[in-house]
């Protein structure tokens, strides 16, 4: 799995404490192939996909309808579940991070969610169903459609739609280095974009001193590209397989504290559910 190294970058893990930030070297992933890199086991992707419905990455109202039903339609085809379930998408660019804090770009090592969420989005009476019955609702569904369900997986796409090379872009971590649970470590999130959710999230602990772990840019993405990433995955968590997918924020040194380097992207995920 080498690849020609992109730039080195300081990583914020979790401490026993407080953050410890760790240098790292990020790898150009467009230097390594799908079978070096399969998504079933390090957890991402990069794919082409021109949005044929939305030109405005910044109308949040055109993404979430006709692009909603365009994400659901990739995430069928791409995992070969019978129904994907989008949530109302999050845009990080500086005009939203005026307003929502959180959504701001990340910088700490985290995957979205814990081997909890199937729990979370099944078990009545828990915060976060105030939310989900609001996206059930809106695709005909019921959390009798989730309880019953053989597979749940939540797979997340992001994409630049910023300048090619931001000051802050995305890195991804191969979901094989963390295997080790000791190395994972599950936060309470009680409140995300100014709503009541308490969901898990796991942190990560860095590595063993002298060991770094796999970390993955794309450079110059552009709008007609994503990244296709798993945060859970019922069929792995049951096999103790990793159903995470570390991922990160990180400042690229070679780029400027400047207006017009500053960072805008586009997160969709669709919650994916086989019958």
């Amino acid at each position: 799995m080498s690849a020609p190294v992109f730039c080195e970058a300081s990583f914020n893990y979790a401490g026993p404490e407080v953050g410890v930030a760790v240098v790292q070297p990020v790898l150009d992933g467009r230097a390594v192939t799908s079978e070096a890199l399969p998504f079933d086991d390090c957890g991402f992707q990069l794919i082409s996909h021109s949005s044929a419905v939305v030109d405005d990455w910044s109308d949040q109202a055109l993404i979430d309808g006709p692009g909603a039903v365009e994400f659901a339609d990739l995430a069928r085809s791409f995992t070969g579940c019978d129904v994907a379930m989008v949530y109302p998408s999050i845009l990080r660019n500086p005009a939203v991070a005026k307003r929502v804090a959180d959504y701001a770009p990340i910088l700490f090592v985290h995957s979205d969610f814990t081997d909890d969420y199937r729990a979370m989005i099944t078990e009545e009476g828990r915060p976060y169903q105030a939310f989900l019955l609001r996206v059930l609702e809106r695709h005909g569904l019921t959390q009798d459609d989730l309880r019953t369900a053989s597979r749940l997986m939540m797979l997340q796409l992001w994409r630049n739609v910023g300048p090619a090379r931001p000051d802050h872009p995305l890195a991804f971590c191969d979901a094989r280095d963390v295997e080790d649970p000791e190395r994972r470590v599950a936060i309470l999130v009680p409140e995300y974009g100014g709503e009541r959710l308490d969901f898990e999230a796991f942190a990560f602990r860095p590595p063993a001193h002298g060991e770094v772990d796999h970390w993955y840019t794309f450079p110059a993405m552009s709008p007609d590209e994503a990244v296709l990433l798993r945060t859970y995955d019922s069929a792995c968590a049951d096999a103790g397989r990793p159903f995470w997918t570390p991922h990160s924020a990180f400042r690229d040194p070679a780029i400027p504290e400047a207006p017009e380097n500053r960072r805008a992207s586009v997160e969709m995920r669709a919650l994916c559910i086989w019958r």
